[in-house]
């Protein structure tokens, strides 16, 4: 077999088949840090005696914030998945959803990091900034529902496609 009847099998030219490979793996590695988010291990929630008071009410904003990151990554990745499978466009509301996501998650990754300082500067902003992030994960995770809802076949299709559960 050669390395274009590989291509032509699983059809590696389309970029939407990378993104949902980029998807998976940024899932996994958030996994982790919603994890470590809400079992308060990073080092900005060890110490709350220490911390200004600001600060220490952003501690249960970033929960939320990382508990609602995953089901946006879950909808991103399953939204994606029945396009490909489809073969159909992406609606605007997946886009727009899937790019709200996006946003939301960088910044959590890099206030979890604390890249270019990004984590002592929301700690320093209170509940204000954790709270938006929320507003906007919402909106983002509704978005990807309705697209999903949209574009979702029904039961009898999906069991067709599947030869295990279909037989």
């Amino acid at each position: 077999m050669s390395l274009d009847e590989l291509r032509e099998i699983f059809e590696l030219a389309d970029s939407r088949l990378w993104l949902l490979l980029a998807l998976c793996i940024a899932l996994v590695f958030t996994i982790q840090s919603v994890e470590t988010a809400t079992e308060g291990a990073w080092p900005h929630q060890r110490r709350p005696a220490r911390m200004a008071p600001q600060a220490r009410a952003a501690g249960g904003a970033w929960s939320f914030v990382s508990l609602l990151l995953l089901p946006g990554l879950l909808l991103a990745i399953v939204n994606l998945g029945v396009v490909i499978w489809l073969s159909i466009p992406l609606s605007q509301a997946q886009i727009l959803g899937g790019t709200l996501v996006a946003i939301c998650w960088l910044i959590f990754v890099a206030a979890s990091a604390n890249l270019l300082g990004m984590g002592s500067l929301l700690r320093q902003g209170g509940a204000a900034g954790p709270l938006a992030l929320v507003v906007v994960l919402l909106a983002g995770d509704l978005l990807l529902l309705t697209g999903l809802l949209l574009v979702l076949p029904d039961i009898d299709a999906i069991r067709r496609s599947l030869p295990v559960i279909g037989s």
